[in-house]
């Protein structure tokens, strides 16, 4: 499948891509802890679960199986400061985003 490009991408939208991608890695990083955490929970014995390796190995096959679905291979304690930096982070790239892709769509709409 070929995308024909009528203009080229600005330097800001190049950044605000970046940024989102960016954004989507903290994001996965922060969803396989909780899918880690979650898993654990639902053990009956997670102390023994992760002792004996099987935990370990639980977590390859899902990821292997599941790939837009990981479970996070490492334990993070996870800071809540970290999670609200994310929160910002994510809430200043939507303002802008949004403000700078309508300032991209109304001066490409005139002529």
């Amino acid at each position: 499948m070929s995308h024909q490009r009528s203009e080229a991408m600005c330097g800001e939208c190049r950044d605000l891509l970046n940024e989102a991608m960016n954004l989507a890695v903290r994001s996965e990083q922060f969803e396989g802890q909780r899918r880690r955490e979650a898993a654990l929970d639902a053990s009956v014995d997670p102390e023994s679960w992760q002792a004996s390796g099987q935990f370990d190995a639980y977590v390859q096959r899902h990821n292997a199986r599941h790939p837009s679905s990981r479970i996070a291979t490492r334990s993070m304690t996870m800071h809540l400061w970290v999670q609200d930096q994310y929160d910002k982070d994510l809430a200043s790239w939507r303002g802008r985003a949004a403000a700078h892709l309508s300032q991209c769509n109304d001066s490409r709409q005139e002529p």
